[in-house]
């Protein structure tokens, strides 16, 4: 049985290796190449105390631009893609061409041929994306120090999360091949449905919500408060923590009203000279680096008029050292997922074909 499938998804297997070879041989000499350049970089601005700035100088052609957003994309799409292309045609091609019937005949049964087979691919998937989310996860190490955002895009693509997208994506795509039999409807509702889960509702809807958020006030009128954590290390200031959200409140924790601020910040021509002239008035002298704001259609808002006022900005976030614990809640929540769609293909070929 073992030799059986291995003939049967020897291909698919050849397919993603080469595309290993592909990748490593791309992210190989260039993560050595950025990883040299940066740790140079770093050496040298410590003597002019500029490494605040590297992240707007290192890295910014054409080319380096290409790699930053190809090589995580293309560790993203990969659950998807083995999803489609190895979880749909897994059964569904072979009730297509009618090779499960000839297999049913012989002395193998039902369950040893679907659990061994499940077993070659899914393994298979795991093995190749774990691969390729090392690779990625080495290769954007010299990213990750420069701008420290590990919560932000790379979050999908490093670490152990990649593995348990590409098992969730093969079961689900062999479930709905096992249920419709027909390639193309499978292949549509199953991408529908990765894209959904995987990209939109996961993401937005589920991850900020792992562990209860921390607060932490900014001032308005100055460069940092003196509340909340220390905000260089795992604060919302460090740039490396997951944003929820962010408004302003006033000495009693009340939000401010966007569309009924306090009369004395609304600037009425902001867009003027003299609109501008009026918001540097109002802040007392603070200069003419002035931050003006309106949402949801209210009035321009002065934003340092409001800090003089006593607001602060509230910051609701997840620390940067919540990285991992997020990483393995999402590794088990897609494992956990897996477990439907692999018990419904068990049903489907065990009772429904029966």
């Amino acid at each position: 049985m073992n030799w059986l499938a291995w003939r049967q998804h020897r291909k698919q297997f050849m397919v993603v290796g080469i595309s290993l070879i592909i990748f490593a041989a791309v992210t190989i000499p260039t993560g050595l190449s950025f990883w040299h350049t940066y740790q140079h970089a770093l050496t040298t601005c410590k003597t002019t105390d500029t490494c605040n700035q590297l992240s707007g100088e290192l890295f910014q052609s054409n080319i380096d631009g290409l790699l930053f957003h190809f090589i995580p994309l293309a560790v993203l799409l990969l659950p998807v893609l083995l999803g489609l292309f190895w979880g749909v045609p897994f059964l569904a091609r072979e009730y297509a061409e009618g090779t499960n019937k000839l297999v049913w005949t012989q002395s193998i049964s039902r369950r040893k041929w679907l659990t061994v087979k499940l077993i070659w691919v899914l393994l298979g998937a795991a093995i190749l994306t774990a691969a390729f989310a090392a690779l990625d996860t080495w290769w954007f190490k010299t990213g990750n120090a420069l701008n420290q955002n590990r919560f932000g895009n790379g979050f999908s693509t490093q670490g152990i999360v990649p593995v348990a997208y590409s098992i969730f994506a093969v079961s689900l795509g062999i479930m709905f091949g096992a249920w419709f039999r027909r390639t193309m409807a499978a292949l549509g509702v199953t991408l529908f449905l990765l894209i959904a889960i995987m990209l939109i509702l996961v993401p937005n809807g589920l991850r900020p919500h792992y562990e209860t958020p921390l607060n932490y006030k900014m001032s308005l009128s100055r460069s940092l408060g003196d509340t909340g954590p220390t905000p260089f290390d795992n604060g919302p200031a460090s740039g490396a923590a997951l944003i929820l959200d962010q408004y302003p409140v006033n000495s009693t924790d009340q939000p401010l009203n966007w569309s009924n601020p306090p009369s004395k910040c609304i600037i009425t021509n902001p867009g003027t000279p003299q609109g501008h002239s009026e918001a540097i008035k109002q802040v007392n002298g603070s200069g003419p680096d002035v931050n003006i704001i309106s949402r949801n259609g209210g009035p321009a808002i002065n934003m340092a008029c409001l800090g003089n006022l006593g607001y602060q900005m509230d910051i609701k976030y997840q620390p940067s050292y919540k990285y991992w614990d997020f990483q393995r809640i999402e590794t088990g929540l897609y494992l956990a997922l897996s477990v439907i769609p692999i018990g419904v293909t068990y049903w489907l070929v065990l009772r429904r074909d029966a």
